[in-house]
């Protein structure tokens, strides 16, 4: 009999089922994108069910594919600072606000001299809470989106500290900070309860067995927020260590003993990991594959096309354009900062081409990746010599040495380029009790196959455009977008 683990992996754009097997290798996944609504400006909320749709559509797939009866457990990787407010049926209230709505109640930055870190939750809850209030007054419980997927597996109201982190959660003792509960006057009482990532919380319901293709009774396992998740997935356990993850964004994760915050208002994090006793310092830049994908639906047409017509990667097509051009991109950058609509392309010239376009896209999640981890290196006081990375942009063979050669650093590249649903397979395997300790899982379970050294001419190239980047991002990103009352 094989001994499988059911993950989901809830994103921001859509959720997938894979099944992996107790020694790491993927059996079978499936993908199901959100349906896409058109909001106004600055809002960005999802229906909770497209969530649950997605993973069961998702799940009743690969269910066909494998003995189900072989599955010995259900784990889950989260997005996370989404939002969502739940009655005491469990029915929302009212959509998630996600983690890109702009919907705030400012007196929540109040607070961060107070409390040592600002709370990402925190403002759309205070805004719902003022601006809603005929709805923030039905309320039974805020919801994290692993409380939601979470009691509609096992009928459990939970959330753990990675998720946590971003409401009350007291840095020191990992549980909800009644102090904080005061300041902003969101009983303690409406917060789920607090669990560990790797705890069994229950088992599958039969309800829910019926809708997404399983038996019942398989154990359900508490997962973690995604990036959290990856740096587990890649094996990122000990201080020093450091991932990038670039996805939709660019995320880069540094193990430290202990939560540091930064001085000024410096967008990094100090987040608790599943590893108990380990924090990461997290920096993210939003939207930096995003990018790729906007480039791709506005200004690739002809590629799509001819990528259906041929059954290929449109993405491969874009990065071998992108080849053909010289590191540098000829002088042609971009800056990022999608999420805020404030993304700018510098230096553009009649020499620029969509081959320039698409490889200074590249490189902008990779500079992205370069700052932060400059920063990080800098606040947990030692430099790393390789890192591991993961997501989507490490299919690409350029885009992997792109990333190396900014970056200056080794780059190991995982057989699974999902680390998120890695993560969650060893905490579903860990909490099971399959493997004593997360070492042993991570040893058996994670495999590099692919490792990019910095080319030398390279570097020299993009230690000079690193220089160029920095400053009018960050001074972008201090500045009121331009278009905030067009």
């Amino acid at each position: 009999m094989s001994e499988l683990m059911c993950v989901f992996d809830i994103g921001t754009t859509g959720a997938r089922t894979i099944i992996f097997d107790i020694n790491g290798k993927e059996i079978i996944r499936a993908y199901e994108e959100y349906p896409v609504v058109k909001q106004p400006v600055g809002i960005s909320e999802q229906d909770p069910a497209i969530w649950w749709n997605a993973i069961k559509k998702t799940c009743n797939y690969v269910s066909q594919k494998v003995n189900v009866n072989d599955i010995v457990g259900i784990s889950a990787a989260f997005l996370r600072q989404t939002m969502t407010f739940l009655d005491d049926k469990g029915i929302p209230l009212h959509p998630a606000l996600t983690w890109m709505d702009e919907r705030e109640e400012s007196s929540a930055k109040d607070w961060v001299d107070e409390e040592g870190a600002f709370r990402r939750a925190m403002p759309k809850i205070l805004w719902m809470k003022k601006n809603k209030s005929e709805i923030f007054d039905k309320v039974s419980k805020i919801a994290f989106v692993d409380t939601y997927i979470m009691n509609k597996l096992c009928e459990n109201l939970v959330t753990d500290p990675t998720n946590g982190y971003w409401g009350i959660l007291n840095l020191q003792t990992l549980k909800w900070d009644v102090n904080l509960a005061e300041a902003y006057e969101v009983p303690l009482d409406l917060w789920p309860d607090l669990r560990f990532p790797g705890e069994v919380l229950g088992e599958l319901t039969s309800d829910s067995a019926k809708e997404l293709g399983l038996p019942n009774n398989i154990p359900v396992i508490m997962g973690s927020g995604d990036q959290q998740c990856a740096a587990l997935g890649l094996g990122v356990l000990e201080t020093g260590q450091a991932k990038i993850t670039m996805g939709t964004g660019t995320f880069v994760d540094y193990v430290v003993d202990k939560p540091i915050i930064p001085a000024g208002d410096i967008p990094i994090f100090s987040i608790p990991t599943p590893i108990k006793g380990k924090w990461n310092l997290e920096g993210s830049m939003p939207g930096t594959g995003t990018a790729m994908k906007w480039f791709k639906d506005n200004f690739s047409q002809l590629q799509i096309k001819e990528s259906l017509e041929k059954q290929i990667n449109v993405y491969d097509m874009l990065a071998n354009e992108a080849a053909n051009v010289r590191p540098g991109s000829e002088g042609l950058l971009f800056l990022p900062l999608y999420m805020y609509r404030k993304g700018a392309i510098h230096g553009l010239g009649w020499n620029h081409t969509r081959a320039h376009m698409i490889r200074a896209i590249m490189e902008s999640a990779a500079l992205s990746a370069q700052m932060y981890l400059q920063m990080l290196e800098a606040m947990g006081g030692a430099k790393v010599s390789e890192v591991k990375a993961d997501g989507g942009a490490m299919n690409s063979q350029l885009w992997a040495q792109i990333l190396a050669d900014i970056t200056s650093k080794k780059i190991l590249i995982p057989e699974v380029k999902d680390g998120a649903a890695m993560g969650a397979a060893i905490l579903g395997f860990y909490g099971i009790k399959k493997y004593e300790s997360f070492e042993k899982a991570v040893n058996n379970m994670v495999r590099f196959t692919d490792v990019k050294e910095p080319i030398k001419q390279n570097v020299k190239i993009y230690k000079k455009l690193n220089r160029i980047f920095m400053p009018p991002l960050l001074e972008l990103y201090e500045k009121k977008r331009i278009t905030k009352d067009l």
